[in-house]
């Protein structure tokens, strides 16, 4: 963690940097360096020409730049509420429950800038890999050279973000302090001598705070995990009310992460002492007040996606009375689902980017297969070593998409990294979809128009399409047609229908999907073949009488 100014009072003990005794007895002060008798390691007080960057104080201090001004997020004297013992004054949690539920609280920006770095920075990043060489971490269908290009894709998602340069480090695992002590050190003298970079980015799923605290102490900029920069990600673009919701409930669980780490006495391993946080009530009085503010955060957001979640009820409501067959289109990020669904509906408002998590709302489109109308469900796309927690936060918006007739899972089949991404998808819809399911997803390659002749022979037997060049999207549209069919119980019917009146047939083209229209041999009547779902077929017969009609 950082500091956001040259406090005047500890972090931690809260003891005055100004007082002499504490200076001599407390924390071994100099005039250029502050060691922490918990920390046990100095801190740095830069000149004013390292202004952009970031020092490390205290555990608990936030992430923000040195010098600012008053009113830019620096803490002056007087600005922390303090008791004579040492302890934060309750806060009055009514304060922040005023207003829209995504408008934050002073207090909640600083917890996550804390544990985010949002502060609009655009960073120059040095993307580090640590690669695990053997045992049950090691990632067997992909190498560390496809995972560090999915690590610099995630970076250049984000706009004005660069890659500064890159580093696979090979480890043992990626738990504890992830480096051993002489890649540790090695790593820090090669971050250090970096003139051109603001941030580090360690390619890992979520680092511990013990690990945070270790690398931003050694390294004095900010360090990212895949977690906080998808949050990046999802942050800058989200447009509509209900993906903001859902991005600000995954920052919940990341911030309580850390606080039961705290709680756990998670940062021992930095000093070897009993406990990491030592002065007389302020580990209770940070960690229950942290707590708070987030619980009722969460609460709030919960209750905004609950009423989203209703109201997409009655929207699901009303599509099933119409009838209308669902598809959700569903694939690892950036394989084509956008521009895909495109191809199938015609619809030219879409507009599909390259780039990770281009689309991060459900949004529904109707489109015409051979004979029927579908409604087709574009939806986040998944992506690896991302913890489950991320993904649950969207679960409201993925619900549409898991209860569809049909899941439609895209692959990009040009991707070096195609057979990982597809494992991906498939765990992921195991964890999320009931067996049933699993068995009724239609598999489509994507891309193909970037492959060889030859390689795409040797691809599994499933379809193989070009959503761009609109290669095979006829046999896909057969395909499509035949799973509903299948999945939703609607069958294949011929009505004989009087010829005059028209009350039949109005009704039939009303509530089925009419293929085609013959006159009757007795020149008295039509046949009419129909694909109609069980319970149109029986309030057709209940209507009309039997001898009105052939089925």
């Amino acid at each position: 963690m950082f500091s956001r100014s040259l406090r005047s009072f500890c972090q931690i003990c809260k003891k005055s940097y100004a007082s002499r005794q504490w200076t001599v007895s407390s924390h071994n002060c100099t005039a250029k360096n502050i060691v922490h008798p918990i920390l046990n390691h100095q801190t740095c007080i830069l000149e004013n020409t390292l202004k952009s960057l970031f020092v490390p104080l205290c555990s608990f201090s936030t992430t923000e730049l040195l010098h600012k001004g008053k009113g830019e997020g620096t803490i002056h004297e007087g600005d922390e509420e303090e008791e004579d013992n040492g302890e934060y004054k309750s806060h009055d949690i009514s304060q922040i429950l005023d207003g829209d539920v995504l408008c934050e609280s002073d207090e909640y920006k600083q917890v996550l800038q804390e544990e985010f770095h949002y502060d609009g920075s655009h960073h120059s990043l040095l993307v580090i890999h640590p690669a695990i060489r053997w045992g049950p971490e090691k990632p067997l269908l992909t190498t560390p050279e496809l995972q560090l290009s999915e690590a610099c894709a995630l970076v250049h998602s984000l706009p004005k973000w660069r890659v500064a340069d890159t580093k696979i480090i090979k480890v043992k695992s990626h738990q504890n302090f992830i480096f051993m002590k002489g890649q540790f050190e090695e790593l820090t003298t090669q971050v250090k001598s970096y003139t051109n970079i603001s941030a580090v980015f360690v390619n890992v799923d979520i680092l511990k705070v013990n690990q945070v605290a270790m690398l931003q102490g050694a390294w004095q900029y900010p360090v990212f995990d895949r977690y906080t920069l998808v949050l990046h990600i999802f942050k800058e673009y989200a447009k509509s009310r209900e993906a903001k919701l859902q991005i600000a409930l995954a920052e919940i669980p990341y911030i309580r992460g850390r606080l039961e780490q705290i709680n756990e006495g998670g940062h021992d391993h930095l000093t070897g002492k009993t406990h990491y946080i030592v002065s007389g009530g302020f580990r209770f009085t940070y960690i229950q007040k942290r707590h708070a503010l987030i619980s009722e955060r969460e609460r709030r957001l919960k209750g905004e996606l609950e009423k989203v979640r209703q109201q997409r009820e009655i929207l699901r409501h009303n599509r099933i009375k119409l009838h209308f067959p669902t598809v959700a289109v569903v694939g690892y990020t950036n394989c084509g689902k956008t521009t895909l669904i495109k191809a199938l509906s015609e619809d030219d408002s879409l507009t599909p980017e390259d780039r990770l998590f281009a689309t991060l709302d459900v949004t529904v489109h109707q489109a015409l297969l051979k004979n029927l109308k579908v409604l087709l469900f574009d939806t986040v796309g998944f992506i690896s070593n991302i913890p489950s927690c991320l993904m649950e936060a969207f679960s409201a918006t993925l619900e549409d998409a898991l209860i569809a007739d049909v899941i439609l899972h895209v692959r990009d089949s040009s991707h070096p990294d195609f057979v990982n991404q597809d494992e991906n998808v498939i765990s992921i819809l195991e964890k999320l979809l009931p067996e049933e399911k699993l068995k009724n997803i239609l598999v489509v390659n994507n891309k193909c128009d970037l492959l060889r002749r030859d390689i795409i022979d040797e691809l599994s037997s499933n379809l193989n399409i070009s959503a761009v060049m609109g290669t095979g999207l006829d046999a896909l549209k057969d395909r499509l047609e035949q799973a509903i069919i299948k999945n939703t119980g609607r069958m294949k019917k011929t009505f004989r229908i009087p010829a005059v009146g028209g009350e039949h047939l109005s009704w039939l083209y009303k509530n089925s999907t009419v293929l085609s229209i013959t006159d009757g041999e007795d020149g008295q009547s039509y046949l009419v073949e129909t694909i109609i779902d069980t319970a149109a077929y029986g309030k057709f017969k209940h209507l009309f009488s039997v001898n009105k009609r052939k089925h």
